[in-house]
């Protein structure tokens, strides 16, 4: 089944040349699944009371043209059938009024037992609820996200309490927030083309926050790191060939 619904952006989705940025394209991807998962019975923050969840281990976007403030939007999402009861990915596309794909994306999630922090396992009739559909958005895979062998920069980032979430930790949408402090002027000139994100640690408030980057695969990888522990990486406009 892929749900829909319009998309009604706010002034402070866009920046001054009238386009979203990537941060708010992330929260309307955001929203739509939880919508879809309301839509079909499940709250996600009564599963997370329950004792497991489903976290988000990683985000792969692409942006075709950048929507702006003119474009009438209308998100999309649906399940791609798991092969695992304890793993699943969510497919999303953003289109235009014409119905051409300005964004898409896919975000991949395990099931944990939050007492545990173990992979926990669904009921089958958890997945039948969302009528799983065949098809991916992405046409090819890519290689696994990895920290470059050396950094070119680095700096000290304090975390806000606005960053942190009803689990008690960085909200999975603010990490890319806070990767794009580290980016280049130059590659954000030139315009946020791709982005992915893979979340290895959770960020608690008061967590000392180091960011380290370098240039990679052609665009730009930002570690956010907590001491020496690695957090999250975030990848910009890669030039990757995909898997075989």
């Amino acid at each position: 089944m892929i749900y829909s619904e319009p998309v009604y952006p706010r002034v402070e989705d866009f920046d001054f040349h009238g386009q979203m940025t990537p941060s708010a394209l992330l929260k309307v991807f955001e929203n739509v699944s939880s919508h879809h998962a309301y839509q079909v019975g499940i709250s996600v923050m009564e599963r997370s009371l329950s004792g497991t969840a489903w976290l988000l281990t990683d985000w792969r976007v692409e942006i075709l043209r950048t929507p702006t403030h003119k474009d009438q939007l209308l998100a999309e999402t649906w399940l791609f059938q798991p092969h695992s009861s304890s793993r699943t990915s969510r497919e999303l596309q953003l289109k235009d009024s014409a119905g051409a794909v300005l964004a898409r994306a896919s975000a991949k999630f395990a099931l944990v037992d939050l007492k545990t922090n173990l992979v926990a396992k669904a009921s089958p009739d958890e997945a039948a609820r969302y009528q799983p559909e065949e098809h991916t958005v992405f046409p090819n895979r890519l290689p696994r996200l990895r920290a470059p062998a050396e950094f070119s920069c680095e700096t000290p980032l304090a975390l806000r309490r606005s960053d942190i979430d009803y689990n008690g930790h960085v909200h999975n949408t603010a990490y890319l927030d806070l990767a794009l402090e580290l980016v280049p002027e130059e590659l954000l000139k030139e315009g946020i083309r791709s982005f992915r994100i893979s979340y290895r640690r959770p960020l608690r408030y008061g967590d000392p926050v180091r960011l380290r980057g370098a240039r990679a695969n052609g665009g730009w990888v930002t570690a956010i790191c907590c001491e020496d522990a690695l957090c999250a990486l975030a990848a910009f406009n890669e030039q990757l060939p995909p898997l075989p």
